[in-house]
């Protein structure tokens, strides 16, 4: 059974809520591969385009015994030449513990402030490196394949999905498509590069878990919403969803100040 919550979650950190139990229910009628590609293609495209959202995320992953994890996250996102960087807040709650992480990604490593852990006197946050943020990279990989906020829309694969429907409705007053998507966990593992979550997915398909996202998509393609849901045994042992808005705004992501950052290899154990 811990072999299994691993294959959930890759650390501590997973992301997404309940669906609205009054969302109208999607039509069923199969659509062709080719609409998925050119969906995957629009939002991608406007994602670049736009370069910056703020999101809200709420998930939690379960052993489907008890064991849970369960978190919030707030944050922004700005993607260009250099990459993703992103800040963000997280309460997480482990077996109904609770914690709050605080989180600044850049090119060349990621700021880490764990609140109660212990400090060397006068340092607030840790920074780890590709090199030693072993740990860090795990926990940003429970958002998602792509270890980012926002890696529900990576199950918008054309490789490795299906629309299953297709609908329109009103998000807080803002008319979309949504769209509802089955995902094969095994095609998906094919196209993801990180190998732990290749050994994820492709555990998911031997213990017999499958996979359904829905994006919601505005008359722009930009998204608005986007999910994913786990489901065992006709029950949902993980989901994520992912709300966002403000794009193409300004958004502040700060470097904390280096005379309260420590090397995370100086830290205590």
């Amino acid at each position: 059974m811990r072999r299994f919550l691993l294959a959930l979650v890759p650390l501590a950190l997973v992301a997404c809520t309940a669906a609205p139990a009054g969302d109208p229910a999607p039509s069923t009628s199969s659509l062709p591969k080719g609409d998925l590609a050119v969906l995957a293609e629009r939002i991608e495209q406007r994602r670049a385009e736009s370069g910056t959202a703020v999101f809200h995320t709420e998930g939690f992953a379960s052993d489907g015994q008890g064991t849970e994890v369960r978190n919030v996250v707030d944050g922004a996102v700005r993607q260009d030449a250099d990459g993703v960087a992103g800040s963000m807040t997280m309460d997480v709650s482990t077996g109904g513990q609770p914690k709050k992480i605080a989180l600044v990604v850049v090119r060349d490593g990621m700021y880490v402030q764990v609140e109660g852990a212990p400090m060397p006197a006068g340092k607030k946050w840790g920074f780890y490196t590709p090199a030693n943020g072993g740990e860090v990279s795990a926990l940003l990989r429970g958002f998602g394949p792509s270890a980012m906020a926002g890696a529900e829309l990576d199950y918008v694969q054309p490789r490795a999905a299906l629309i299953a429907g297709k609908g329109s409705e009103q998000l807080d007053g803002v008319p979309v498509t949504r769209f509802d998507l089955v995902v094969d966990p095994l095609k998906m593992a094919k196209v993801i590069e990180d190998q732990d979550i290749q050994l994820q997915h492709t555990q998911l398909a031997e213990y017999g878990v499958t996979i359904a996202a829905t994006v919601w998509v505005d008359d722009t393609s930009a998204p608005v919403k986007a999910e994913y849901r786990f489901e065992l045994d006709g029950k949902v042992v993980k989901q994520s969803t992912t709300r966002f808005r403000d794009w193409g705004k300004s958004v502040e992501i700060t470097v904390p100040d280096q005379a309260e950052v420590v090397p995370a290899d100086q830290l205590p154990q």
